[in-house]
């Protein structure tokens, strides 16, 4: 039983810094996309991700099982 729960640390851990990175990618694009048309974004990545954050856990979720069909 342990292992198991170790399996499944492992795989919240995995799936936590997998959601980071989608996160940290859909932030670094719009703020390449505010500079690239010349608008100052002043918001930080915390914030956005505070803000958004129900949207972008769905969308992460629907892209996850896009890739499991």
């Amino acid at each position: 039983m342990k292992s198991y729960k170790k399996q499944m640390d492992l795989n919240s851990y995995l799936l936590e810094q997998d959601f980071e990175e989608y996160c940290r990618f859909a932030y670094d694009k719009i703020t390449s996309a505010c500079e690239f048309l010349g608008i100052i974004n002043d918001e930080d990545y915390e914030s956005f991700k505070e803000r958004c954050y129900s949207e972008l856990e769905t969308n992460y979720l629907n892209s996850i099982e896009k890739t499991i069909h």
